[in-house]
């Protein structure tokens, strides 16, 4: 089959982490982890076939949008194990996200306590 070595050779000069992490944060920024999680795993065994319908749709987006690391996207997209990797740090980021926002609950609640209490000895 044909694959796209000299894209990814040029990819190979930037971490592929650090591509991965980066489309990651973003989609756990726009709180879009649960549906992308769902559309990897369903996708995962076409992550070729994906790649090569990025590949041909390529001019096109290219010519309406301006996405700097479709390139990179799309030849990480190649490899199964990048499509594993991509999910796992979703799911990473999904959780820190989780905890975060669960310590922020709490401590408003508390705050929230706090404030409602009568203050001791006060009169009432």
């Amino acid at each position: 089959m044909w694959s796209m070595r000299a894209a990814k050779e040029e990819t190979e000069d930037k971490e592929p982490s650090e591509v991965l992490d980066r489309f990651a944060q973003k989609i756990v920024e726009r709180r879009l982890a649960t549906p992308a999680i769902l559309f990897l795993e369903s996708v995962k065994p076409l992550s070729f076939l994906g790649n090569q319908t990025m590949v041909f749709f390529q001019p096109i987006v290219q010519s309406i949008f301006t996405f700097k690391s479709y390139d990179d996207i799309m030849t990480l997209l190649e490899d199964r194990e990048n499509v594993e990797r991509l999910l796992r740090r979703i799911e990473e980021l999904e959780a820190e996200e989780q905890q975060k926002t669960r310590k922020e609950k709490r401590r408003r609640k508390e705050a929230k306590r706090a404030a409602d209490e009568p203050e001791e000895g006060a009169d009432e």
